[in-house]
């Protein structure tokens, strides 16, 4: 035995110190627990989140042509900003009176680094834009802003106005659950108070227009005041003069001619109501529930727009707010009103998800088959074994290095999954073959010998194959991300393979 035992290469030996051994059970136990782990823990999303930071930068120039402003304005602004490092494009446009420049920075840039440095380079050279142009106004814009969730308010009773109302007060409990990024609201008409001056109301009162705006921009505020000392508290006082309905905008005195005071009221016409529509919203119904006239049912709508922080889960934050609509239309929806979910990326995240996790359980069930076809119900049910495992280890790197579950991290899973029983296949064929031949050598040397034999092939057939992943890393542009999966998870998937096939296999062999 001391002869043989000099003979063992790497393999053989880890082979040798694993077999038999309890260290190996909890490897495996470890194994099964990290990747149930990675499962239940790792977000789940319908394709990868993908870091392409651009944002718009927008400038004011009254009284330029077109012209001007492109040559004077954006022309300047887009040279500026492509100099900063990790600028990919910059996109111009100018009008009258006004100009944009689009800044869009490589994928991969790290966002909150990239509009730091964008606004440095704004306002390091704000001296040299000419003058009469505004200060840049700087807006971010992703790919990742579209939301995760749209809900629908319908109603055939209520206008879009009163539409607007409910979604306001539905609005405001959703945006505080966790994990709930940007909201807004689509359609419906803002409440606003109108004020329509009567010009010769206005003349007879010696007032010029510009002073009743005036008067109004003050009145409309709400100013911090002093604090209030007093058994041993210390409460902060607000002067608040925010006008509210149509009364209180109407008693706003704009003026004093001649010592009498002048109210709004008495020079304007004062509406309260919705404001002047800039978009339109209806739900419209299928061919099933057409209206009498045969056209299709479109009742007035307004839509709650929900998105998701960087790196939540899209399947939780859906649930969540979900379960939340279920208890305010329970206690904070006039009647009337029909909620639609119009959008659920989170749903469709989870069933893209478990569609996968489905088709990844079918081919290993496929792969058992086939190995049981061919090698037998012990072999195929020891190669089999090794599968779980070895997803599982894969799918708690994953989740170690941030990655998330989706349609690409799992079709990586899927293609590696016919390479990653290859090495296991060859240690236990070997084995195999090594238990049906003669001489008196002890079964745990045959297990050893066996493994020992087929080591150095089986180390360089699995590390050309991970060589063939290597190149895919280094795609770059928008494909880089979806592409990034696989030479991470397949090489990861082999080399925990090949550790299966000397650690895992022999033992549940002996």
């Amino acid at each position: 035995m001391a002869g043989a035992a000099e003979k063992l290469n790497v393999v053989g030996r880890i082979t040798r110190l694993f077999l038999g051994s309890k260290i190996t059970a909890l490897l495996m136990l470890a194994a099964a627990i990290f990747g149930l782990m990675a499962v239940a823990l790792t977000p789940r999303m319908y394709n990868p989140e993908i870091s392409v930071p651009a944002a718009n930068v927008l400038v004011s120039f009254r009284g330029a042509s077109a012209a001007e402003v492109h040559n004077q304005v954006v022309k300047p602004l887009e040279a500026l900003l492509a100099a900063l490092p990790g600028v990919d494009h910059t996109y111009g446009y100018a009008g009258d009176d006004e100009g944009v420049v689009t800044v869009q920075f490589k994928v991969g840039e790290d966002e909150e680094k990239s509009l730091v440095k964008l606004y440095n380079q704004i306002n390091r050279n704000l001296d040299r834009l000419p003058p009469g142009v505004s200060p840049p106004l700087v807006k971010s814009i992703g790919i990742n802003d579209a939301p995760i969730m749209t809900i629908t308010l319908s109603s055939a009773s209520l206008s879009q106005g009163e539409l607007r109302q409910v979604a306001l007060r539905l609005l405001e409990p959703l945006r505080s659950l966790p994990d709930v990024g940007d909201t807004q609201i689509v359609g419906g008409t803002p409440r606003t108070v109108t004020a329509y001056i009567d010009p010769g109301r206005l003349a007879s009162t010696g007032l010029a227009l510009d002073t009743v705006e005036a008067e109004l921009g003050a009145a409309n505020v709400a100013l911090p005041g002093s604090e209030l000392v007093g058994a041993g508290r210390e409460s902060a006082v607000r002067v608040s003069g925010v006008l509210g309905d149509a009364a209180e905008v109407g008693n706003v005195i704009v003026g004093m001619p001649g010592g009498k005071p002048v109210f709004l009221k008495d020079i304007a016409r004062i509406e309260d109501g919705p404001a002047e529509p800039e978009q339109y919203s209806w739900l419209g119904s299928g061919p099933g529930t057409q209206a009498s006239s045969g056209e299709p049912a479109l009742d007035p709508a307004v839509t709650l727009a929900i998105d998701k922080r960087a790196g939540a889960n899209a399947v939780v934050v859906a649930d969540a707010v979900l379960a939340k609509l279920q208890e305010l239309k329970a206690r904070a929806l006039p009647e009337g009103i029909t909620v639609t979910v119009t959008r659920d990326d989170g749903a469709k995240a989870d069933e893209a998800v478990n569609t996968l996790i489905e088709h990844l359980g079918i081919a290993v069930i496929s792969v058992a088959l086939i190995l049981l076809v061919f090698l037998g119900w012990r072999e195929a049910a020891i190669v089999t074994l090794t599968v779980p495992l070895v997803l599982g280890v894969v799918l708690g790197v994953g989740w170690v290095i941030g990655q998330t579950i989706n349609r690409i991290t799992l079709f990586a899973l899927i293609l590696s999954l016919g390479l990653l029983v290859d090495d296991a296949i060859v240690v236990i064929e070997n084995i195999h073959r090594r238990l049906h031949q003669g001489g008196r050598m002890r079964f745990r040397d045959r297990l050893v010998a066996a493994t020992n034999e087929i080591g150095r092939p089986t180390n360089i057939a699995t590390l050309a194959v991970i060589l063939a992943f290597i190149p895919m890393a280094f795609v770059s542009g928008m494909m880089g991300p979806f592409m990034r999966p696989t030479p991470i998870n397949a090489p990861v998937a082999m080399l925990v393979s090949l550790a299966t096939a000397y650690i895992v296999v022999p033992w549940v062999a002996w």
